[in-house]
């Protein structure tokens, strides 16, 4: 039998508490047998750039999914990061395609980018290689599209790394250890 392997990509400009129980309701809900995440040089829809650099970005992740103890199923590529700018997912995807022969490869993704899913960089790639696990938030509704492959899980979280970049988080949306690397390497205001 083959692996399920959700992709999930992003800034994670900080990852947080959000995005983990999401990773977390995921596997559960599919039967995820792993979770790879993707931090982006920097998103094609995207015009500003990451407070932290890529590596804190990486750092931070492999700290929270240690925190988590999620190494036998979790880990953190370095794919898009270690690529000049923009992060386009159908590279990623294809990366992943020849990586994982024979596994099927999910998209973690959030409702508002699945409304504009064909806006994307080699949508047919996408349509062909994917299966999209899309996130349905604050009671926010998401449709299927005719030819495309996806489950839809509705989720909640306050969490925000907009929020917490502009130092309106609270300290409970951080994992502990990447609080703590943001305070030592003056990240996101954190004191």
């Amino acid at each position: 039998m083959s692996e399920t392997i959700a992709l999930f990509g992003g800034t994670f400009d900080p990852v947080h508490r959000g995005h983990l129980d999401l990773v977390a309701l995921a596997r559960r809900t599919v039967g995820l047998d792993r979770v790879v995440f993707i931090p982006c040089a920097r998103s094609p829809f995207k015009s500003d750039t990451p407070v932290a650099a890529g590596e804190q970005r990486c750092e931070m992740l492999r700290l929270a999914l240690a925190e988590n103890d999620w190494a036998d199923w979790a880990e953190v590529s370095r794919f898009e990061i270690d690529r000049d700018p923009p992060s386009w997912s159908w590279r990623s995807a294809a990366h992943f395609r020849d990586a994982f022969p024979g596994a099927e490869l999910c998209w973690i993704l959030g409702a508002d980018q699945w409304q504009r899913i064909e806006c994307w960089a080699e949508p047919e790639k996408l349509r062909a290689w994917l299966r999209f696990l899309v996130v349905t938030r604050r009671g926010g509704k998401a449709h299927p599209r005719p030819g495309w492959r996806a489950d839809f899980l509705e989720f909640e979280h306050p969490a925000s790394s907009t929020a917490i970049r502009e130092g309106h988080g609270e300290p409970s949306w951080l994992p502990n250890s990447v609080r703590r690397y943001g305070e030592e390497h003056g990240l996101y205001g954190i004191k």
